[in-house]
């Protein structure tokens, strides 16, 4: 992502400030954001004035038109647009940072032999993890940057409409002085042009949808919690006696150093909880640097057959349209030859021909095929957040009390491909099949699997039909086959891993129907209770995906808690 490497650092680290649809809005905003304006859309706008050509040769009249029609461009827009959209988030990382410089000093001072008494001030905002709660003058915080966000993504969409309107008119009239006359300019690639345009209005408005839901969902948790705060009355104990609302104090000066060294790690940027990382590997994959380093946490979540999927996307796809393919395409329309000089024939036969580029066509094929990947991922995400946060209740519930145990993940964050996340891996699976196929077929309707070296066109403003000539024609072709072929292995991989994971569970069905017996719920088949209940928990976790680590049974989790 080159120069937005600085911007992505900072908005990293607000991932574990965040909530659940922040975390979704900050990947929006990278994935369909960032990366496609650094990607995709920059290349196309790169010749946008030297492709902007009017039917006279006044001097100054080209200039003055483009100004006239354009007095910002669409990439400079967007570029501002991310950064002023990005501004209360930075803002409201500053207050965080703030408040956790604060509460790691109120620790060192309770932990120091002469610091204050314990009827002092006490952290409220931050746990002895650095973990951070939002709530309080946090939450106030919080909600008034997604206010300001949704204003100003508001404000740049109305702005975008009055200044350009959503589609891009292939022929602009101008009158201008000093045209001597009403002239008629033509854009170069309008419809590649208006594709990046509608692409980023919708991100826009999914980014202000996101930030709306957000707020609700802050607003509704706000009530939730407020009714079982009313209902529930914190116990009392030696180390938190009545009458004082706080958490246990350490109980020796080694555990008081340890927590506070964490804090400030924390506070300097290396996240304890985890995070997207989206500029860690920018130098190593360019452009690609977020998406890579998102597709990489899902490898410890997936079949060997995803894994295989995973290598392709990267090594045939991702490094060869980078290393090779961009290159070839890279004089597409400045060294496309017409047999006219008619202004604007050249610009409108090759937006005929080409809706859209091949690259950025496959730019867009990579990341839209990323997505259901990337969307299991932030389940799988949400599945052990949950299993974590049943973990610490496990420990803290007396023996009487009945917690459910955590079924997706084992304490080393090993997740099992079973129940809901095996239906959300399938669904994945399914969606990256059919914008597969949808992407393959788009490419045959829009230019066939073979790049002709000559071109008709009769389009208006050129005088008669004609001949148009692309250049690198054979090496184009080559490309194009090479990337059909490994469009169909992926999508080949996609299929095999679905007939895979039924297989596996039918395997595991019919284990199933064989270690239970047959006479239904409350038979023993002869066998004592103490190994009929063993047999019955071992047969809930059967379903074992290659490559993963097995989820301990529930009796291993007792013995380890």
């Amino acid at each position: 992502m080159g120069d937005w490497g600085f911007l992505s650092t900072l908005l990293d680290k607000v991932q574990s400030h965040s909530t659940v649809i922040g975390k979704i809005w900050m990947s929006v905003l990278f994935l369909f954001r960032i990366m496609v304006l650094g990607a995709g859309a920059e290349s196309v706008w790169g010749d946008e004035q030297s492709g902007f050509l009017c039917n006279t040769k006044q001097p100054g009249c080209e200039n003055v038109c483009y100004d006239w029609t354009f007095p910002i461009s669409h990439i400079r827009f967007w570029v501002l647009q991310i950064i002023f959209v990005s501004t209360p988030t930075l803002v409201y990382l500053g207050h965080v940072m703030h408040v956790t410089h604060k509460e790691n000093k109120m620790r060192l001072l309770s932990a120091s032999p002469d610091g204050p008494p314990r009827t002092c001030k006490q952290p409220k905002y931050t746990d002895e993890r650095g973990k951070v709660n939002i709530k309080g003058n946090l939450l106030a915080s919080y909600m008034t940057q997604l206010v300001v966000k949704i204003v100003i993504e508001a404000a740049f969409i109305v702005g975008q409409y009055y200044l350009y309107g959503f589609v891009m008119v292939p022929m602009f009239p101008c009158s201008k002085t000093p045209c001597p006359f009403t002239v008629e300019c033509y854009m170069s690639r309008p419809t590649e042009k208006t594709i990046f345009i509608i692409f980023m209005l919708v991100v826009a408005c999914v980014s202000l949808l996101l930030n709306v839901v957000e707020i609700f969902y802050l607003l509704c948790t706000k009530v939730r919690c407020g009714s079982r705060g009313r209902r529930s009355v914190p116990g009392t104990s030696a180390e938190n006696p009545a009458g004082f609302l706080m958490p246990a104090w350490p109980k020796r000066l080694e555990d008081t150093q340890h927590q506070n060294k964490m804090n400030m790690e924390f506070e300097s940027g290396q996240s304890i909880g985890g995070s997207l990382d989206g500029s860690a590997r920018l130098d190593a994959m360019g452009e690609w640097g977020f998406l890579s380093t998102l597709l990489d946490k899902v490898q410890s979540h997936s079949t060997v057959i995803g894994k295989v999927w995973m290598s392709v996307l990267f090594i045939f796809r991702i490094m060869v349209l980078g290393a090779g393919a961009e290159k070839v395409w890279s004089d597409e329309q400045s060294s496309m030859v017409c047999n006219t000089q008619q202004p604007g024939c050249k610009n409108v036969c090759y937006d005929k021909a080409f809706p859209i580029s091949h690259i950025r066509f496959w730019v867009l094929q990579i990341i839209f095929v990323s997505t259901p990947t990337l969307v299991y991922l932030g389940h799988v995400m949400h599945v052990i957040h949950k299993e974590n946060k049943l973990r610490e209740r496990l420990i803290r519930a007396a023996p009487s009390e009945h917690v459910k145990s955590p079924k997706y993940s084992d304490e080393s964050g090993h997740v099992k491909i079973k129940g809901n996340l095996l239906g959300s891996y399938i669904v994945a699976i399914l969606f990256r099949i059919l914008l597969e196929v949808g992407f393959i077929v788009g490419q045959y309707y829009l230019y066939g699997f073979v790049m002709n070296p000559r071109i008709e066109c009769t389009r208006v403003p050129c005088p008669f039909s004609v001949e148009c000539f692309m250049s690198r024609p054979t090496e184009k072709t080559i490309f194009i086959i090479f990337m059909l072929v490994v469009a169909c292995v992926s999508l080949l991989l996609n299929v095999v891993e679905i007939f895979y994971l039924l297989c596996t569970k039918v395997r595991c069905g019919s284990r199933r129907c064989q270690e239970v017996p047959a006479g239904g719920v409350g038979a023993t088949g002869g066998l004592r209770p103490a190994e009929q209940s063993e047999r019955e928990a071992e047969s809930k976790h059967c379903l074992k995906v290659r490559g993963q680590t097995s989820v301990m049974t529930s009796n291993d989790l007792q013995r380890t808690l």
